[in-house]
């Protein structure tokens, strides 16, 4: 198809010269007849894109030579980019997002995600999670397959664009290296991981738009007003998670970048295990200290770790950034389990352990203010005491251990009880 336009295209440029115009006369029409052929490949491309899965696009050689470079590696195999349509891209980012967690995975963290309050009761996390990545995208990078994708928004001589190529082939040539573990690690080392892997990419996309910068004195960098609110439109939580890796994780991959490229390839060759050491990089990596949940009715349809990331996230809903910033800078471990609690609903058991007495006390406090507002009540919450809200939600706050701190939201005021 895309042969036949070309073609075309010529026999029509013949065609006007034929009739004889004047040399002005033919190099208007032929610059209208490149625009036009320049705008009906792209469509073909699109087309295909959607027909065939995305059309395989051609790197560059001068931006392979550039990652390779920047990290001292080599491609072990052609980096493999498509193009897709955009509204392709958001079916395959949610297919991903599926893939990554699991039968079920999705479905049973957007119901711990609302128990626990990091989510509201209308929120869905497949459609916010893949919102976020698709709109206004023009490129996206897929850990399942080690491939990255290009939207028919991408244009090859923006230099905004050109950064892009170079993040998304940084993260095949990363991947090619330093695959993802056969089993998944859990949410809180998964992120981590591709905090890292994210930032170090970033760092190659800022690098380069700083070189041009400096060269050319450019830069419009193309605000997209629907896209900041929307953004703004989402929970906080979905927020975090997002700005996560580009801020976070790019200052922790830019440290590593600036002390030499052997810092940066030992840090992704033995990942962070948390995302403590992102947040907190000058301390010790530690080993989160696994939490064991006993006497539940029946095996839990999820059990993960929030990690120091969701934990701040949580109590940022307090709104006090700096305490939940310091709460959270005291997590040594952290075990949620989604169970199933009554004739058709579930239960949130989240358990907390902390540094020292003294967080654990200040932890205890927020918590309560916490579960008094979820469930509405007229009155303080207190320690052990349970709190029903008006949609039947049973909240209970207690101390497992010294150090530790248990969140309860359960269906059944008999749950709230055997665990408080």
């Amino acid at each position: 198809m895309g042969a036949a336009i070309g073609v075309g295209g010529i026999l029509q440029g013949l065609h006007w010269r034929s009739l004889g115009e004047g040399p002005a006369g033919q190099e208007d029409r032929l610059k209208i007849l490149l625009e036009e052929n320049a705008l009906l490949k792209r469509e073909n491309e699109s087309l295909r894109s959607l027909a065939q899965g995305g059309g395989e696009v051609s790197v560059p050689a001068e931006a392979i030579a550039r990652v390779e470079k920047e990290f001292g590696l080599r491609f072990i195999s052609n980096p493999v980019v498509h193009r897709i349509a955009s509204e392709e891209l958001r079916d395959r980012v949610a297919a991903a997002i599926e893939s990554r967690f699991g039968p079920s995975g999705i479905d049973d963290r957007k119901e711990a995600y609302q128990w626990i309050g990091w989510l509201g009761a209308g929120d869905d996390l497949l459609s916010q999670l893949t919102v976020v990545r698709t709109t206004g995208a023009r490129g996206w990078f897929d850990d399942v397959t080690g491939e990255a994708w290009i939207t028919d928004r991408f244009e090859d001589a923006a230099i905004p664009d050109q950064a892009a190529m170079l993040r998304l082939i940084s993260r095949i040539l990363l991947h090619q290296h330093f695959p993802p573990t056969a089993a998944y690690p859990g949410d809180d080392a998964a992120r981590a991981r591709e905090a890292l892997h994210q930032g170090a990419a970033a760092g190659v996309e800022a690098r380069f738009l700083a070189i041009n910068a400096l060269k050319g004195g450019f830069m419009s960098m193309r605000s997209n007003v629907g896209v900041e609110q929307l953004f703004a439109s989402l929970p906080p939580f979905i927020q975090g998670l997002t700005t996560f890796p580009v801020i976070e994780g790019k200052g922790y991959a830019d440290s590593l970048h600036v002390q030499g490229g052997e810092k940066l390839l030992a840090a992704l060759r033995e990942p962070p295990l948390t995302t403590r050491k992102i947040l907190q990089p000058g301390l010790v990596e530690i080993s989160a200290k696994r939490i064991e949940i006993t006497g539940l009715p029946e095996e839990p349809y999820l059990s993960e770790s929030a990690g120091q990331l969701g934990l701040r996230l949580w109590l940022e809903r307090a709104g006090d950034v700096g305490i939940a910033h310091e709460l959270s800078s005291c997590w040594v471990g952290d075990r949620y389990v989604l169970v199933p609690d009554g004739e058709a609903s579930t239960a949130v058991l989240w358990e907390i352990e902390l540094d020292s007495a003294e967080a654990a006390e200040k932890f205890q406090s927020v918590a309560l203010e916490l579960i008094s507002a979820a469930a509405n009540a007229s009155e303080a919450a207190k320690l052990g005491n349970i709190l029903v809200s008006a949609d039947g939600r049973h909240f209970a706050v207690t101390r497992a251990r010294p150090t530790a701190i248990r969140f309860i939201n359960s269906a059944t005021k008999t749950f709230a009880e055997k665990f408080k």
